[in-house]
């Protein structure tokens, strides 16, 4: 019984360590893969932008080389500028709410860890008290066993000698009812001869 304990009870022990180090396993790939889609995004929208601050400054270069008033030459920088501060806005928004979506996923994430990792933990306490509890039942039942041992050698010899004095007692009152009553007939077998 208690060695049944003692192996469900470390078998449910390693089963929640197994299914805590999974949960840490899962948890550490998920943020991997989310840093890296964030990376990604990240230098993929960057590469997009410079592409763009390349095709206008090739788009300024050859405005510029133009003949033009200064004013328009002057226009011409102030949109190309404007336009690379809109992609920039646009850019930096993105690495933002990007970033955001990822620490917000990370937040979740870990949420869930410590939630898993909780409920691991507590049933790793469980397993651990019914495996200590089993452990030290085992052991007094170890200690105890040359004592029961001699306990019920120590009853056996008791009944046996309880049942030997009945033995004795019950031999001891047929005897004497049997004397009686050879007695009795042999009172009787005088009393028959002399009357």
């Amino acid at each position: 019984m208690a060695k049944n304990t003692v192996n469900e009870a470390t078998q449910r022990l390693t089963t929640s360590v197994q299914e805590a180090n999974q949960a840490i396993v899962n948890s550490a790939t998920a943020v991997q893969e989310r840093n890296m889609q964030f990376a990604q995004s990240t230098l993929e929208n960057g590469i997009e932008v410079l592409k763009s601050y390349a095709e206008d400054t090739r788009h300024l270069t050859q405005e510029l080389e133009q003949p033009q008033q200064l004013q328009e030459a002057f226009q011409t920088v102030v949109n190309t500028a404007l336009a690379a501060q809109e992609r920039n806005v646009k850019y930096a928004q993105s690495i933002l709410q990007n970033g955001s979506d990822v620490l917000k996923a990370h937040a979740e994430g870990t949420r869930d860890l410590v939630q898993t990792l909780s409920e691991q933990s507590r049933k790793q306490q469980e397993a651990f008290q019914t495996l200590v509890s089993g452990s030290f039942n085992a052991y007094v039942d170890f200690l105890t066993a040359p004592f029961s041992y001699y306990q019920e050698t120590l009853n056996a010899a008791t009944a046996a000698a309880r049942r030997g004095g009945e033995f004795a007692q019950n031999s001891a009152r047929e005897g004497v009812a049997a004397a009686q009553k050879a007695t009795r007939q042999t009172q009787h077998a005088a009393e028959a001869q002399t009357n």
